[in-house]
């Protein structure tokens, strides 16, 4: 079943001079159970796409089904299912982090509020932190709360703004352990932006680049990088590193020097890399190591945004 099933969705913001779409003609099928990423650059169209998705802005033009109802004539029913966290939408800092808890527990109906505050807190790591004003509370503690915030109702829909945004490392992995444990357990569907691509990569079963508000491209991160057929080569060097460099030039193939690395990328190992790294031997141009590496998806993020 698709939870979502939205139909050339436009939304166009004024400017002092004419008008901007910031999502142009946009269609979008997510099924059940699947983490769908959302790509793009800034001002690419995402976060006004889960605004429109998730009721908080409305379109100009489109239709949007939820759980298989119309979002607008069903608005109630269908917000009650599903939450949203983005470290740009702010709890209220005048209170205390429980009672903010306590709010949105009681507006989504929580039975047994203290006792999911208790497990979700526990989670991550923010129990001793509970009694204190909002407004006290760090950057990375206010984005673990409104994470927190997002998982109380166990949602069958959840949008996650860069929700990873100002956390460290280590907590960062733990909200992506719970997200992909939440996603298995429930089979929530879940809208997820980043610009950690790693993460995405990780999490992500299908992945839409978006670009000036329309959806360019759309697959797997494997589609994705279907479109990249080349390789990463590190080659390191302790010396020789200035005949390695004559060398590259001579056989026509671009390269960066990042300390004692040379880096370039080969489309082809068998008719490009084997007879190069014969070369190197017959040459006696010694390299200390080597590493072979597929693109990854910041290879095909920095290639698409470039290409803008």
């Amino acid at each position: 079943m698709d939870v979502i099933d939205a139909k050339n969705i436009v939304k166009t913001f004024p400017l002092k001079k004419g008008k901007v779409k910031a999502v142009n003609n946009v269609s979008l099928r997510v099924k059940k159970g699947e983490i769908f990423g959302l790509l793009g650059v800034n001002g690419a169209g995402k976060s006004t796409l889960i605004n429109i998705l998730s009721g908080l802005t409305y379109p100009d033009s489109g239709t949007i089904n939820l759980f298989g109802k119309d979002l607008y004539q069903y608005e109630e029913e269908s917000k009650i299912r599903f939450n949203v966290a983005t470290p740009y939408y702010d709890l209220n800092r005048s209170i205390t982090a429980r009672e903010n808890l306590l709010v949105y527990a009681k507006l989504y109906g929580v039975k047994n509020p203290q006792e999911k505050i208790k497990a979700l807190t526990d989670k991550f790591m923010l129990s001793s932190r509970l009694n204190i004003p909002t407004r006290h509370l760090s950057s990375g503690e206010r984005t673990r709360l409104v994470i927190i915030k997002s998982l109380l109702n166990d949602p069958e829909l959840l949008f996650l703004d860069e929700c990873t945004v100002g956390l460290d490392p280590d907590m960062a992995e733990i909200a992506r352990d719970h997200i992909i444990q939440f996603n298995k357990e429930t089979k929530c569907t879940i809208i997820f932006t980043s610009h950690y691509m790693q993460e995405v990569e990780r999490l992500c079963h299908r992945i839409a680049f978006m670009d000036k508000g329309k959806i360019v491209k759309i697959g797997t991160g494997k589609d994705l990088l279907q479109e990249l057929n080349w390789q990463n080569v590190h080659l390191h060097f302790s010396k020789h590193i200035d005949r390695a460099k004559e060398l590259l030039t001579a056989e026509h193939i671009s390269f960066q020097q990042q300390q004692n690395y040379l880096v370039f990328q080969v489309q082809n190992r068998q008719n490009v890399l084997y007879p190069l790294l014969q070369k190197f031997v017959q040459k006696n141009i010694i390299f200390n190591d080597l590493q072979v590496n597929k693109p990854t998806l910041e290879d095909y993020f920095l290639r698409r945004s470039r290409r803008r």
